[in-house]
């Protein structure tokens, strides 16, 4: 774990719980309990996906939807570019056609209307492969333009990264100039596997059960809370590729 801030308090844990990681690099001071190796006074490090272009626009995305028997509304949505989408409540059904269905291999364009659910269902299609990649790009500073994602107690949240090409591995990407928090909470079933990236933002993540949430987390700031247990589940192999420079002879 990577704490830039030079503050006294950089890494702060309260209200009777504890972080735990094999080690902790802080620029800055600790308080609380940490688990592992606890180094301070460390250079900040920058960036580590600064490098990567930001994903073109692509295809417009296609959203169909039916009732269920639940009472609920069963959604099916293709990667592309998206400029509106419904507000997901429980009882809802998202499924998420994943990079091998269609042109915009699995990204999804978030155009200036953000992800909310409240309590739905959300899954990859089956039939497809490879993955996805959420992609935010808010128009302005409004924060229903975010990523919101609230788990139910009887229902479940679970997706994973594309697993090829140059986002290979990133699950959630904020616009790095974007402010507005990128947030994962709640009960249920939740298992994200890959990175979580928002370099200008708060990453609000917790919830009251056990969840596996991201593989990778880069964030301007970073808020862990809730009466759970949050995993973060880091691999090489399931999160976003770091630029290395090395000499070829």
């Amino acid at each position: 774990m990577i704490v830039n801030s030079n503050n006294f308090d950089a890494a702060t844990v309260s209200g009777g719980g504890s972080l735990t990681a094999t080690q902790f690099d802080i620029t800055g001071g600790t308080v609380g309990t940490f688990n592992g190796t606890v180094v301070t006074g460390t250079p900040p490090t920058p960036d580590p996906l600064a490098y990567l272009p930001v994903p073109p626009v692509s295809i417009n995305g296609n959203i169909t939807q039916k009732h269920n028997k639940g009472g609920g509304t069963d959604y099916f949505l293709t990667a592309g570019r998206y400029t509106n989408l419904p507000n997901f409540t429980s009882g809802d059904n998202v499924v998420l056609q994943q990079a091998s269905g269609n042109s915009a291999g699995g990204i999804y364009y978030l155009d200036g209307c953000g992800l909310t659910s409240n309590g739905a269902n959300i899954s990859m299609d089956p039939l497809t492969t490879g993955g996805v990649m959420i992609y935010n790009n808010p128009s302005g500073t409004s924060n229903n333009q975010g990523i919101s994602i609230q788990g139910n107690a009887g229902g479940s949240v679970v997706l994973s990264a594309l697993t090829s090409g140059p986002y290979a591995g990133i699950l959630f990407w904020q616009a790095r100039s974007a402010t507005q928090t990128l947030s994962v909470s709640g009960n249920g079933t939740i298992n994200l596997s890959g990175t979580f990236y928002a370099a200008n933002a708060n990453m609000a993540l917790g919830g009251g059960g056990a969840a596996i949430i991201g593989s990778q987390l880069i964030s301007r700031t970073l808020t862990l809370a809730g009466t759970g247990t949050q995993t973060i589940n880091y691999s090489p192999q399931g999160t976003a590729r770091k630029r290395e420079v090395k000499l070829v002879e």
